[in-house]
C-alpha cells in the first residue's frame, strides 16, 4: 500500500493548468455550449433539444443547498443519470467540527456512512488534541486509520473512496479512487488534488494537502460521471458565472453552489453521460483564509 504525502499540490501528478477564459467549447471546438437557464422563479431549466430527457433523468435527483451556512458554502448534487442503480454515494459533514467541513464520494452506501461517522470523530477528535497541544493535525494518521478500518468493513482492497477535509487555512484530499478533485483560482488555473486514474486498482492511497490562498475560488469535486464528458475548461466556466453572477444568455445573477452542481449535473446528462452523477461544488470566497 502506498501512501504519498503533498503539500500544496505540488508532489507527484498534480499541477496547476490554465483552462481557456474566452467561452465554454464542444468536443474542442470554439462553439459555444448552450447553458441551462436560470429561470426567474429560481428553477433551472435547460436547452430545448435535451428538455425532456434531461427532465426526465433529473426527476430523483437529490440536492444539498448549504450555501452561506457554514465554513465553506457548498451545492451537492447526486443522480442516477442513466445507470439502472445509485452504485455511489455522497456524504457532508458541515457545521460540526469548528474550521473544518468534510466531503466525501464513495463506492455504495454502506461504505459511505462508515466513512462519515468514522471520519466526524476521527477529525474532530485530531482536531480537539492538537489544538490542546498547539501543533497541526497529523492527517496521514487520519487517513490511514480510515482507510485500513474501511477496508476491514467492507472486507475487500478494492474500497474506493475519496474525501475532501475543507478547513480554514488547509484543503485536505484523502484518495482511494472513484472521483476526482480539482482546485480552480483566480485567473481560470485548475489544480487536480485527485485522479480517478490513478485509483483504479482500489489499492493506492494518496495524501494530498493544499495550503489555501487568497487567490483560491472554489473546488468541484464529482466523480466520473461528470468528468467523462465534461471538460475543465467548460467546468470553470458554468461555477464561475453561476458563483459570480457572469450566466450569459439572459440568465439572471444569483451566486449559488447548488445552481452550479445542477447545472453540470444537467450538462454531463444531456452530453451522454452513463455514470451516476455526483457532483459538489464548493465556495472557497465564502470562508476566510490567512494567506
Amino acid at each position: 500500500m502506498k501512501t504519498d504525502i503533498a503539500e500544496d499540490g505540488d508532489c507527484g501528478e498534480s499541477k496547476r493548468v490554465r483552462v481557456a477564459d474566452p467561452g465554454l467549447t464542444v468536443g474542442g471546438e470554439d462553439r459555444p455550449v448552450k447553458c441551462p437557464k436560470i429561470e426567474d422563479n429560481g428553477d433551472v431549466g435547460t436547452s430545448e433539444g435535451t428538455h425532456l430527457l434531461v427532465d426526465e433523468l433529473m426527476a430523483d435527483v437529490a440536492i444539498n443547498d448549504k450555501d452561506r451556512k457554514t465554513n465553506a458554502g457548498h451545492g451537492v448534487v447526486s443522480v442516477m443519470g442513466r445507470q439502472r442503480a445509485m452504485t455511489t454515494a455522497v456524504s457532508t459533514v458541515v457545521e460540526e467540527i469548528p474550521s473544518y467541513d468534510i466531503f466525501g464520494i464513495f463506492d455504495g452506501l454502506r461504505v459511505a456512512k462508515f466513512f462519515e461517522d468514522r471520519l466526524r470523530r476521527l477529525v474532530k477528535d485530531e482536531v480537539k488534541a492538537c489544538h490542546s497541544r498547539g501543533v497541526a493535525a497529523d492527517w496521514n494518521k487520519v487517513m490511514k486509520s480510515c482507510f485500513s478500518e474501511a477496508v476491514g468493513t467492507a472486507g475487500t482492497t478494492a474500497t474506493k473512496a475519496v474525501v475532501t477535509i475543507v478547513g480554514k487555512e488547509e484543503v485536505v484530499v484523502l484518495c482511494r479512487g472513484g472521483a476526482r478533485v480539482v482546485l480552480y483560482s483566480h485567473g481560470g488555473v485548475a489544480l487536480p488534488l485527485c485522479h480517478i486514474h490513478h485509483h483504479k486498482d482500489g489499492v493506492e492511497q494518496i495524501l494530498k494537502i493544499h495550503k489555501r490562498k487568497k487567490i483560491d475560488d472554489f473546488i468541484v469535486f464529482a466523480c466520473d460521471g461528470l468528468w467523462d464528458v465534461v471538460s475543465d475548461d467548460d467546468t470553470y466556466q458554468l461555477v464561475k458565472r453561476c458563483l459570480y453572477g457572469k450566466i450569459p444568455d439572459g440568465c439572471i445573477s444569483e451566486s449559488s453552489t447548488t445552481k452550479a452542481a445542477v447545472i453540470l449535473a444537467e450538462l454531463a446528462i444531456a452530453r451522454g453521460s452513463k455514470e451516476n452523477i455526483n457532483v459538489i461544488v464548493i465556495d472557497l470566497k465564502s470562508s476566510t483564509t490567512v494567506s
